[in-house]
């Protein structure tokens, strides 16, 4: 992922923070991998603790996973933050494995008792088995019905407080990428779970899910080329070493991804 992050992702990310004043903060992590191998897995847990180191540091923190483009800058994910919760997150519709689910690939957290709460939460839940060590955790958290060990039939649970303080992004701000793919390409779903599921014409965030490295790296690229020139980063910007996320800057706030 280190590849389509530098080379892909992270242009767009500093486009959207010279706009929004965010800082990014991208983390390189010693472990990377693909599909739901070890250290693929390891990973994406490192994101609960990656949120928390920046929730410490800035009154809110957008996680952006290093498979999304930012495809426009117009807007803030956090004027769909309602004030009175702690974060916002995406929905994920997926007709074909019938299961509707919050997809943590764009994850917006406001530095409260409440946030590191559930991140607490999250932990205490531990690396969910199959493809979604930290999504499945976080379901867990929030009380949701996972369905099956596939997460099929994956629907709202009984829920519970951190749900109801949840706020819900347009789906534009986690769009899957529904280009042409084939099954040699996906992981985790088949080619044709894409296929049906609901599309928003001009997303904010595209988000390549499901695929191996070699397929969302060409595929990243194809659609890299038809986005704006994109100018160099920012000077406030301040890489970390280590995934992505961003955060505000005045106010501070911070834009992560790994």
């Amino acid at each position: 992922m280190r590849a389509i992050l530098h080379e892909l992702a992270l242009p767009t990310f500093h486009r959207f923070a010279r706009r929004w004043r965010y800082a990014v903060l991208a983390e390189d992590l010693p472990t990377d991998g693909a599909g739901a191998d070890p250290p693929a897995q390891q990973a994406k847990w490192a994101k609960i603790g990656l949120l928390r180191e920046a929730l410490a540091t800035f009154p809110l923190a957008l996680w952006l996973d290093a498979d999304i483009l930012l495809t426009r800058d117009d807007e803030d994910p956090a004027s769909h933050l309602h004030p009175d919760h702690f974060q916002a997150l995406a929905m994920e519709q997926v007709p074909c494995e019938h299961r509707v689910n919050p997809n943590t690939g764009v994850w917006l957290l406001r530095s409260c008792p409440a946030a590191f709460a559930f991140l607490d939460a999250v932990r205490a839940a531990g690396p969910q088995p199959g493809p979604w060590a930290d999504q499945g955790a976080v379901l867990a958290a929030l009380g949701w019905d996972r369905g099956d060990e596939r997460y099929y039939w994956a629907r709202p649970g009984r829920g519970n407080r951190f749900l109801a303080g949840t706020s819900w992004l347009p789906p534009g701000w986690n769009q899957p990428y529904l280009g042409r793919r084939t099954d040699a390409d996906a992981f985790n779903s088949s080619a044709r779970s894409y296929a049906d599921r609901p599309a928003v014409s001009r997303p904010h965030a595209l988000h390549f899910m499901g695929m191996s490295p070699a397929a969302r790296y060409r595929h990243m690229a194809a659609v890299a080329k038809s986005l704006p020139v994109l100018g160099v980063a920012p000077g406030g910007a301040s890489p970390t070493p280590g995934g992505d996320g961003m955060s505000p800057s005045a106010p501070p706030t911070a834009l992560e991804s790994h």
